[in-house]
């Protein structure tokens, strides 16, 4: 089966301002990564109608599997739904389902007035068509997944959310992407030496080359930890090249006279501030 790709558009100009910090792309390309899928774009861009419809055109084009996070909000500046419709000549509807599950979690007539309500009532004006379907998967959220040519995926800018909808979402992705042969998941080494990367750049160019020989799939990095006297050396694959990922993470060792280490420990000193 070939591989599935992705890519994550981040929406808001939030991000691009430095308000608050991308939780989401990380947790998306670990998300990806778990399941054998191949990230292969994250794009931020802010709340302008002419960048969100570009770019998801572009990516729909290129990728299996897109998502989106963000702008589905009831204030002017969330125009996400609106957006991605109009990109795929779509029209927005106030989705029934999506409103009687907002009256049952938060009952807004009660506490809102006839202007915040219409407002209110942005977030269930969703993307319709027969190619659009809404996933509603965790049962103490209103929001869905909504879907288009199961290619897109909207989902909430809020880490919590997102993250939430995402893990309820794992079987569902399985099934539309026929993800069941495990030998494609990822795997990955880190062997640690306090040689520089200038000392080792060569010895690595090297085993770049011969490791796309056995997949191209394989790929060889570096890492600098500046301050602790050590470099990273990721050894990155997918399960059915195991054998030949072992094999070289011990040659690697050999070479560099270096020690394996645990990928908990290197996302701790790669995350340090």
């Amino acid at each position: 089966m070939p591989k599935t790709t992705a890519a994550c558009l981040i929406i808001g100009d939030e991000v691009l301002n430095g308000k608050i910090q991308d939780a989401n792309s990380p947790f998306f390309a670990k998300y990806c990564y778990n399941l054998g899928i191949e990230l292969k774009e994250i794009v931020t861009v802010g709340d302008e109608e002419e960048q969100i419809i570009n770019s998801i055109k572009r990516l729909s084009k290129k990728y299996d599997f897109i998502a989106t996070t963000g702008g589905i909000g009831p204030t002017h500046d969330d125009i996400t739904y609106e957006c991605i419709a109009k990109a795929f000549g779509l029209d927005c509807i106030l989705d029934e389902e999506c409103k009687a599950r907002m009256q049952i979690k938060s009952n807004p007539e009660a506490r809102l007035d006839s202007e915040a309500l219409k407002d209110y009532y942005r977030m269930a004006t969703l993307p319709t068509g027969s190619n659009v379907k809404s996933y509603y998967l965790v049962d103490d959220l209103w929001v869905p997944i909504c879907s288009i040519n199961n290619n897109i995926f909207i989902f909430p800018g809020i880490p919590q959310l997102f993250q939430k909808l995402l893990d309820s979402f794992v079987d569902v992705i399985k099934d539309i992407y026929n993800i069941k042969d495990q030998s494609h998941e990822y795997m990955r080494y880190f062997v640690k030496t306090t040689l520089s990367e200038s000392q080792i750049s060569q010895y690595l160019r090297n085993l770049q080359t011969e490791a796309s020989c056995v997949s191209d799939e394989i790929k060889i990095g570096s890492y600098p930890h500046f301050g602790l006297g050590f470099n990273t050396v990721s050894i990155f694959g997918t399960k059915d090249n195991s054998e030949y990922l072992n094999k070289i993470k011990i040659r690697t060792i050999e070479k560099l006279n270096g020690e394996e280490l645990s990928a908990e420990y290197e996302e701790q000193i790669s995350n340090r501030i």
